[in-house]
């Protein structure tokens, strides 16, 4: 299905048991004033709050040139501009789980540090475009719209924390569907270590 911020808004809407619907986004009623104040943090900490497949990126990351502040890591590395979290440095090696930080520099930029170079970065990404939504994720940010913005209109706390109920549930419904597509090659037995 293809989404676009209006039908999103609407099943907002709905969510919080609003009987008004909104034609687009740029309309100038309360309603569609209070979903756009808040869309892009709710979006922001819906793809943050799960490892969704389709905002999945990889990105060799570039050095800074700077000294780590933190003397624990030998590199600093330029955090990229559409990261909304950073994952995992991609090992070389199965199970290869490489430790790294996210931090600030000494210019207030965001970096990452770590100890190895060259740097992938696996992250998710920040997507603009809502014909990209999951189904998934579309349900799980309009139920995570519908509690932020709860308050603002309809001052119903008991809405708002049926509203948060039901995106922790969609949260945990997305992981096991996330987790059933695609395949990664796990940890295998090796022949001469079953013998031993």
């Amino acid at each position: 299905m293809n989404y676009t911020k209006a039908k999103l808004f609407n099943i907002v809407l709905k969510n919080l048991r609003i009987s008004v619907n909104i034609q687009n986004e740029n309309q100038t009623d309360k309603n569609t004033i209070i979903l756009n104040e808040y869309y892009d943090s709710a979006k922001e900490q819906v793809l943050k709050d799960f490892d969704w497949n389709f905002a999945n990126a990889y990105r060799e990351l570039s050095l800074t040139g700077n000294i780590p502040q933190n003397p624990k890591f030998l590199y600093e590395y330029d955090y990229p501009n559409d990261c909304v979290f950073a994952r995992e440095i991609v090992g070389y090696l199965d199970n290869d789980q490489i430790e790294f930080e996210v931090a600030s520099n000494i210019y207030g930029n965001k970096v990452i540090n770590t100890n190895i170079s060259p740097v992938i970065l696996r992250y998710t990404r920040l997507i603009d475009n809502e014909i990209f939504f999951t189904t998934e994720f579309a349900m799980a940010l309009c139920w995570y719209l519908a509690f932020l913005s709860a308050p603002a209109m309809t001052g119903n706390r008991s809405i708002q924390n049926d509203c948060l109920n039901v995106y922790t549930n969609m949260i945990a419904k997305a992981k096991s569907v996330n987790a059933s597509e695609g395949f990664i090659k796990g940890t295998e037995s090796c022949h001469w270590l079953d013998i031993r």
